[in-house]
């Protein structure tokens, strides 16, 4: 089972909550966290409301505390004290580290002199824990999001009133996809996108999907000009056919050097697959055809950097189809610890995984083995 937000109005930590909730996830887990809290009674409620005729979950804390602000430290003694699962008390306190470095490159701090304001208060400590929680219960293979939904204008906060995104937010956004800015309102908070970070989610292509449950997280405000709210959707891989785009050009006046650099951004420009094939072109000349595929709604993206990136003066662009098997991505843990395995569905209905190379090259490592002895001790058990 993988995750996927549809982060339509925004992301904030209670809305996260309240979606997972809504998606069916264990809500068990919040009475035992909030049991571990210092800071005297804290309540929650989890109301129904509507966004714009839109049904869902509204995660609501209620606390009493004398503290205003807090270190990194106190965090994370306050999160020590919870029956966190190790992944969900690993995401929870990546989380607060990510806070506390966008915080302390926005004040010119150090990390241990960061003083949590809004994002140390019980509500924003208990969003966070709760979160971690509610999306380790699911087990999710993978967590895709679309782009953040961020909005514009001012936003008051405990140095006054800053841009949005606060300078705080714009710094855990780096990397991410984002829109939304003609939206009013600070519609991305800084918990929401610590949380996106600390789970490490992917905001590239996921492929063909089924949909098995899903639910709406609510935010506070109500706004005209959209629902403010987010969509949690379980699902899994499906076996599905796709029309893809292949381009191709051959390139015989560049170096080795500068095609393995082009190759390699545009892999990280999200491009499906690149590769190259030696070929002899006219007066046998050595040369390497680049084929590249991509999504057909990003042809032109593509067809722009492979002139810019090879300076090829012509591309060849065929449409085709790709058919994929239902692939998926699981953690194991046995002996040699904990593990990514990448799983596939074969057409006769068996399954086969092995496990993600880099995982098992890093744990290799750990044990002082080489990648192949540890895959053969894996094979063996």
């Amino acid at each position: 089972m993988r995750v996927f937000l549809n982060l339509f109005g925004g992301v904030a930590g209670d809305m996260l909550v309240a979606g997972l909730l809504d998606a069916g996830a264990n809500a068990d887990l919040v009475d035992p966290l909030l049991a571990c809290l210092p800071a005297g009674e804290v309540q929650v409620r989890i109301n129904r409301e509507k966004r714009h005729g839109i049904a869902g979950n509204r995660f609501l804390v209620e606390a009493q505390e004398g503290c205003s602000h807090r270190h990194l430290s106190d965090v994370m003694h306050i999160l020590e004290q919870m029956p966190l699962t190790e992944q969900a008390a690993q995401w929870a306190t990546s989380a607060f580290h990510v806070l506390a470095t966008a915080e302390a490159r926005a004040h010119d701090c150090t990390i241990e002199e960061v003083h949590f304001h809004e994002v140390g208060a019980i509500d924003a400590i208990v969003d966070i824990a709760v979160a971690c929680a509610l999306m380790d219960s699911l087990q999710p293979s993978a967590i895709f999001a679309s782009a953040v939904t961020v909005g514009s204008g001012v936003v008051q906060c405990a140095h006054g009133h800053m841009p949005v995104p606060a300078p705080a937010t714009l710094f855990l956004l780096e990397g991410m996809p984002t829109c939304g800015f003609e939206l009013q309102g600070e519609c991305a908070t800084p918990t929401g996108v610590a949380l996106l970070k600390a789970w490490q989610v992917k905001f590239g292509n996921r492929g063909a999907a089924v949909c098995r449950q899903s639910g709406f997280g609510l935010g506070t405000r109500d706004p005209e000009d959209r629902a403010n709210l987010l969509r949690v959707e379980l699902e899994e891989a499906a076996n599905a056919n796709e029309w893809l785009v292949e381009l191709r050009c051959l390139i015989d006046d560049q170096s080795g050097e500068i095609i393995g650099d082009a190759m390699e951004q545009l892999r990280t420009d999200g491009a499906l697959e690149v590769y190259a094939n030696a070929a002899t072109t006219k007066k046998g000349r050595p040369a390497f055809e680049v084929v590249l595929l991509c999504d057909v709604p990003r042809q032109q993206f593509f067809e722009e950097r492979l002139f810019r990136l090879l300076g090829t003066l012509g591309l060849r662009v065929t449409p085709l189809q790709r058919t994929t098997l239902p692939r998926d991505v699981e953690h194991r843990e046995d002996e040699h610890g904990r593990l990514s395995w990448k799983t596939r569905e074969l057409p006769s209905g068996q399954s086969a995984a092995k496990p993600e190379f880099e995982a098992l090259r890093q744990r290799a490592a750990e044990l002082g083995l080489s990648p192949r002895e540890l895959l053969e001790r894996l094979q063996s058990n």
